[in-house]
């Protein structure tokens, strides 16, 4: 029996959507993105540890299918299917193609292979092709409209197939799955001879992919939310699968391991049991064991590895891998961190039942989740302050999981027209009163061609063809061309070595100074109250019970009531109760007293306990200064500098007394960070929290850095003010660099805020350092030493003219990449484009 999923680890490295995973072996597996590129990947054998293997290149659009093939002699084949048409085939572990298979006559989106090594392929064609060393020996004709998926069948499901036969399994657009026969499957002659034997009916819309049951029993996914077993002797259907919520894409199964598992539009996986002999009938539904929430919007694709672990690849460009086995899951650290991404996820969904009323002021408060889920993989909606929180109700753990924040309706970036999935889908009028045409279009089309053919199908005029392509350009920003080898390099922003060129360009904001003075500089603090405090008293009562120093009651009926309107006596006394606490507990169960203090900190009392130096050290020692760096401490620590600043450094800023202890030790541990930052030890991509909380510590110490500056205050309190905003230039830049590396797509790695909250914290340290100085006045002179500001904030050592200007130049391409991504909001591209005119 197996047991309950974990998160295992992630595997970062493509830059678009994952569209098909596929295992080679326990720990070998492969993926294909819309990234252009298919990818291996190593696992070990136990333990979390995972590596990419090959990058393999050759398509020059989106690669939407995999699958692979082991000869008897132990080569591994990978094949790959693309919106260009072509199959290539590749050797495990070559980058390029060994050849190629032509002859469909548009996307390749389905690709099996049976275990003699035939491959056969399905395509927005409507056509099924059969491939036979390296030659399409069989094509079968009957689709009204794309095929999704295929499926080789056992020869015992159709009596009278011999050894020489073919069966395939089909699924459709057109909502039909077909049962087809080749014989003569393998004739050299070309005597092959193709037979529809059945159409079966049942699913309401596309059906998307198909998994074996046994010798006589297949599963089909569809977008209509279900799953069905088909006992094909019979063509009737002897099961049904009801959990997910919204379109099904992915289906995989291991009969020895008793599990199928299913992915889709719902932001998850589901894992469930197959049935047996017994239970199998017309009209029987099944439910799932259990429901592993995503952090990404659609989980396009899954696969099961040998020994059963979950491989999912997701609209993110992640692919994550989940274990049942507890020697193969992922350290409770990793896990917390994995949950902390989930509950910063913005759901655009759930239109599901039970997730009720969408209104803030008809939702349930924190009381519905003390009632357990009716079933597992249940999502409710409730009130935590001013948002709309997402759970789902996990069976095999007992408890809700915040799978994130609810911030309106929607479905998949992509959508569909005529069976075939599109970037957009554009609505035209051409002529008032009649019905808008639709123009579907990809990224990767050139809007001019694809203007052309929209005007042939409607045989409009010729002279619309600019007006139609100007349309597409500006509606869906410039054409996605197939990636150089620069572009999957890696970058170093700071020395300028294979730096990133964009490919892709979208349209600058207009260059005016009045457009930087409305970004640059801000002179408001940041912080981060939010509190989700009933979470916090479950896992503190938990540890509680299993610790050797448990918190006694009162501190406990304390912490139940804590809010921001507590009494300053009340607070000191917390502070000290959970800092007493601390050192006696294990490392990895202290994070909620981090969580209560960066809370405190708004507190005098509570501030000055936080930092007397004792304390502050035990604090910094058990996250930022600990040799494993435990991430949600990490990540709660941030928070804490961050909600000091925010707090007590307005009052400093207005008092001519000596600065508090806290602000003093924030500056002062701003240096350790830039050493963190560089050395990307905290390991900051996809950890979209971390990177909130970092980019809002920069914020805020540019922000401090200018408003004392401003204020013509002493600044011999601070040794580490002088270069202050060199030191927030410095880890700003380090952040905004990872995303170039992972090419267009890298947009994706980071949370938008974060990002705009670094564009704005550069810009207003930019300013700072130059700010009332009287030896810097001409523009002239403000240019140079910003120059040389960069130069330091990218370099150790002192630089000569000449490499000044060579990081000034690097540091303009990474600022560039921001200006001009068109996944990047309109407010970060402006902002970005702010400061690069700062920069000049």
């Amino acid at each position: 029996m197996v047991g309950n999923y974990r998160f295992r680890c992630a595997l970062v490295g493509h830059k678009s959507d994952v569209r098909s995973v596929v295992c080679l072996s326990e720990q070998l597996i492969a993926s294909a993105s819309r990234d252009f590129t298919a990818r291996t990947w190593y696992l070990s054998r136990e333990g979390c540890d995972a590596h990419e293997g090959t990058v393999m290149h050759g398509h020059s659009n989106y690669v939407a299918a995999i699958a692979v093939f082991t000869t008897q002699d132990g080569v591994q084949w990978i094949f790959t299917g693309s919106h260009d048409n072509v199959i290539l085939a590749y050797v495990s572990g070559h980058s390029e193609p060994a050849y190629s298979l032509k002859g469909h006559e548009d996307t390749v989106c389905c690709l099996a292979v049976d275990v003699r090594g035939i491959l056969v392929s399905g395509s927005w064609d409507k056509s099924v092709k059969v491939w036979w060393e390296r030659q399409c020996v069989a094509t079968l004709q009957g689709h009204e409209a794309a095929v999704w998926c295929v499926l080789p069948l056992p020869r015992s499901c159709v009596s009278g197939t011999s050894d020489s036969d073919l069966l395939i399994a089909t699924g459709s657009a057109d909502r039909l799955l077909r049962i087809w026969r080749v014989q003569n499957v393998l004739d050299a002659t070309g005597q092959q001879i193709t037979t529809l034997l059945a159409t079966l009916r049942g699913h309401n819309d596309c059906i998307r992919g198909f998994a074996l049951l046994d010798d006589v029993r297949i599963l089909s996914a569809s977008n209509d939310a279900s799953i069905r077993a088909w006992h094909v002797p019979t063509g009737q259907c002897v099961g049904e699968f009801y959990g997910h919520t919204s379109y099904i894409y992915g289906i995989a199964s291991r009969i020895d391991l008793g599990i199928f598992v299913s992915s889709g539009e719902d932001r998850c996986v589901r894992v469930w049991s197959i049935p047996s002999t017994s239970e199998w009938g017309t009209g029987i539904q099944f439910n799932s064991k259990q429901s592993i929430p995503l952090p990404c919007q659609s989980a396009w694709c899954v696969a099961l590895t040998p020994a059963g672990d979950v491989v999912v690849g997701g609209s993110d460009s992640v692919v994550r891998v989940f274990s049942a086995d507890p020697s193969r899951q992922a350290p409770d650290d990793a896990i917390r961190t994995y949950e902390a991404e989930l509950a910063s996820s913005k759901i655009t969904v759930p239109d599901a039942a039970g997730t009720g009323d969408l209104d803030p002021n008809k939702l349930p408060g924190m009381e519905a989740l003390l009632q357990p889920g009716r079933r597992e993989g249940q999502v409710i909606v409730v009130r935590v302050s001013d948002r709309s929180v997402c759970y789902q109700w996990s069976g095999a753990e007992t408890r809700w999981v915040e799978i994130g924040d609810v911030v309106g309706t929607g479905q998949s970036k992509l959508s569909v027209y005529n069976g075939k999935e599109y970037d957009f889908v554009f609505s035209v009028d051409i002529v008032d009163g009649a019905a808008p045409l639709k123009l579907p279009y990809n990224r990767t089309d050139d809007p001019w061609v694809a203007a052309q053919r929209f005007i042939h199908q409607h045989d409009l005029p010729q002279d619309y063809l600019d007006t139609i392509a100007q349309f597409i350009i500006k509606n869906a920003g410039p054409k996605i061309s197939a990636p150089t080898n620069s572009d999957l390099a890696y970058v170093d922003p700071f020395t300028g070595a294979d730096r990133y060129v964009p490919g892709t360009t979208g349209p600058t904001p207009p260059s005016s100074a009045a457009s930087s003075d409305r970004y640059f500089p801000v002179n408001t603090f940041i912080s981060l109250k939010s509190l989700s405090l009933d979470p916090l008293i479950t896992k503190l009562e938990s540890f509680n019970q299993v610790v050797d120093n448990p918190l006694d009651e009162s501190t406990m009926a304390l912490i139940r009531v804590v809010n921001f309107d507590l009494s300053e006596d009340s607070a000191e006394k917390l502070t000290t109760a959970i800092l007493e606490a601390i050192p006696r507990w294990p490392v990895d169960k202290v994070f909620p007293f981090f969580d209560l203090l960066r809370c405190l900190v708004f507190y005098n009392k509570a501030s000055l306990i936080i930092f007397e130096e004792s304390h502050w050290d035990l604090l910094y020692n058990l996250s930022l200064g600990h040799a494993e760096l435990p991430q949600a401490n990490c990540l709660l620590v941030l928070r804490l500098l961050a909600n000091t600043l925010a707090s007590d450094a307005p009052n400093l800023l207005v008092s001519k007394s000596a600065p508090p202890r806290s602000v003093v030790t924030v500056i002062g541990s701003s240096q350790k960070l830039v050493q963190l930052v560089d050395s990307t030890k905290l390991e900051i991509c996809q950890r979209k929290q971390h990177q909130i909380a970092l980019a809002t510590l920069i914020h805020n110490l540019a922000v401090f850095s200018y408003l004392l500056t401003s204020s013509h205050q002493s600044n011999t309190d601070f040794p580490y003010l002088r270069v202050l905003p060199s030191l927030c230039v410095r880890m700003g830049l380090s952040l905004l660099s990872l995303a170039p590396t992972h090419g267009p797509g890298g947009v994706t790695q980071f949370h938008p805020d974060a990002i705009s909250t670094l564009i704005l914290g550069i810009g207003t340290a930019l300013i700072s350092a130059t700010h009332g100085d009287k030896n810097v006045q001409s523009e002239e002179m403000i240019k140079v030493h910003r120059i040389r500001l960069l130069a330091s904030a990218v370099s150790a050592n002192n630089a000569s003219a000449e490499d000044e200007l060579a990081a000034w130049e690097s540091v303009r391409q990474v600022i560039t990449y921001w200006s001009q991504s068109s996944a990047c909001s309109l407010k970060i591209r402006d902002a970005a484009s702010s400061l690069l005119r700062l920069m000049e």
